[in-house]
């Protein structure tokens, strides 16, 4: 592999790794409903916003004369699509935090439980921008699946307890805005491992 290709595909698996960190430190803020993480996780968001348009013209360049570089075009914009979206998550939970809204016990463990397995997603996410490999991406497929099933029926049973009057509509909408926030990170993700591995395979006879 040429150097100057590996030093791309280190930068996109980089920018990876930096997103998942950010899961963490959401996690972290949301846990003991403090900001002070909120603003680690914002300083990697706009770095990635930065990077990202140079990366994309400089992979699209070098794409012209290396045909397996070609794949790897939209992958900068999905990851900061990612980006975006966990930026999207630090904004709902610095608001939650310094307007004091109350999430049920109920919504704290579902929003635990889906970063966690964001967190999961994201790291053989990043690992299949370096190593193209079939079981990371089913992996991260139905792991995608699994994350937009549960949020939607978190969604569903939310609503529920919305209309019985059990949650406050400030706090339902930071939750629900949370969820499609999920949702979107989960399914860029898959969308990385979808596109980089079904290329990657040896077209039939």
């Amino acid at each position: 592999m040429k150097e100057e290709v590996k030093k791309l595909l280190e930068s996109m698996y980089e920018m990876g790794i930096e997103i998942e960190s950010c899961i963490s430190f959401l996690q972290a803020a949301f846990i003991y409903n403090t900001s002070k993480p909120l603003k680690d996780c914002s300083s990697k968001i706009e770095n990635i916003k930065k990077i990202e348009p140079e990366l994309t013209k400089k992979i699209t360049e070098q794409g012209h004369s290396n045909p397996d570089l070609k794949l790897y075009v939209s992958v900068p914009a999905h990851l900061l699509k990612i980006a975006e979206s966990v930026g999207k998550l630090a904004e709902l939970m610095d608001k939650k935090i310094k307007d004091s809204v109350l999430f049920s016990d109920r919504a704290v463990t579902e929003i635990t439980f889906l970063l966690q397995r964001l967190i999961d997603v994201l790291k053989p996410t990043s690992d299949i921008i370096l190593a193209q490999n079939t079981i990371l991406r089913r992996y991260v497929e139905e792991s995608e699946s699994g994350i937009v099933k549960r949020a939607t029926e978190y969604a569903t049973l939310h609503e529920e307890r919305l209309i019985e009057g059990l949650c406050l509509p400030v706090a339902s909408s930071i939750y629900i805005n949370m969820l499609d926030a999920i949702k979107n990170i989960a399914w860029h993700a898959k969308e990385i491992a979808t596109t980089l591995v079904e290329w990657s395979l040896p077209k039939a006879q």
